[in-house]
């Protein structure tokens, strides 16, 4: 007759490491996606300050600026993105534009602000 078992057996300890394992990496994926909407939110929090800066500079001058440096926009040395603005000939229109590659893969993530506070996703980098 076997006495009352103290502990777990070997084989009960390997299936509660595999279901462990199975729901890691399921979410995994899902964590590294939301990693990445996360720095997204810097792209567009800093091209709404472009557009505030484009906006009152306009205000001021009648036409857009093409530098950044004339905007006041305070963007952080370690920016995940690449900042980049330009207008037209006449300076009535401009485009800011935020690029990076954010997950570390062969796809960019690029976002657009215009003259008419359009922000939009133009290359997504997060898939869904």
């Amino acid at each position: 007759m076997r006495g009352t078992q103290k502990g777990l057996s070997l084989m009960e300890i390997m299936i509660a490491l595999v279901i462990v394992a199975i729901i890691g990496g399921m979410a995994y994926p899902r964590y590294q996606k939301m990693i990445a909407r996360s720095r997204q939110t810097e792209a567009k929090t800093i091209l709404q300050a472009v557009f505030m800066g484009q906006d009152l500079y306009q205000t001021t001058n009648q036409v857009f600026s093409g530098k950044l440096e004339d905007l006041d926009v305070q963007i952080p040395s370690n920016a995940k993105y690449t900042y980049s603005v330009s207008v037209n000939e006449n300076g009535s229109t401009f485009l800011a534009k935020a690029v990076s590659n954010i997950d570390s893969d062969a796809a960019i993530d690029e976002w657009q602000i215009d003259e008419n506070n359009q922000l939009k996703n133009v290359i997504n980098d997060v898939i869904e």
